[in-house]
């Protein structure tokens, strides 16, 4: 007597891919640079949106977001939030993640990173910049990429931010 076995194929999500330009990050830097004081940083919030088509996301927009900061957190009210919704609405567009920088060169999510995240839906990045993006997002890959997947996020590794990610430059003067 023969025994089959029937082959059973494992579910594997789609990757991702992210458009966007090299000034979309340095500008999210810059804008990120900003919370705080001049004799203290605070960690600071940026949105990005765009549209996404199938599973490929194309980076528009950095929103900087009312929000109050501190230290070692952010914190963003119902009006503000609403402000964005309402840009979005009138943009046409789509929150595609949060932006957000933490003081050391921890890039894991805390519980209230995972608790405040700002529409989470499934897909949905959010990404946390070391030591208050004072070094930039470049090479993301010194980010914490975390995506929202299966209702809770998981971090990227370092081979799926460099396959998922895509930056262009703005001009290209081939003259």
């Amino acid at each position: 007597m023969r025994l089959f076995w029937k082959k059973v194929e494992k579910t594997v999500p789609p990757a991702i891919s992210v458009w966007m330009s090299r000034g979309h990050l340095s500008r999210t830097a810059e804008i990120l640079r900003q919370s705080g004081t001049a004799d203290e940083a605070h960690e600071g919030v940026v949105y990005w949106a765009g549209r996404m088509a199938h599973n490929e996301s194309f980076i528009t927009t950095v929103i900087a977001p009312s929000a109050i900061t501190t230290l070692g957190s952010f914190k963003t009210s119902s009006v503000s939030n609403a402000r964005v919704i309402a840009y979005l609405a009138n943009a046409g567009l789509e929150l595609l993640a949060q932006v957000h920088s933490h003081p050391g060169n921890l890039v894991d999510h805390s519980q209230g990173d995972d608790d405040r995240a700002f529409m989470p839906y499934e897909g949905f990045l959010s990404i946390v910049v070391p030591q208050y993006a004072r070094r930039g997002l470049v090479p993301l890959t010194i980010c914490g990429v975390h995506i929202f997947e299966a209702g809770g996020f998981r971090r990227m590794n370092e081979r799926e931010i460099l396959s998922s990610f895509h930056i262009v430059d703005e001009t290209a003067d081939l003259r």
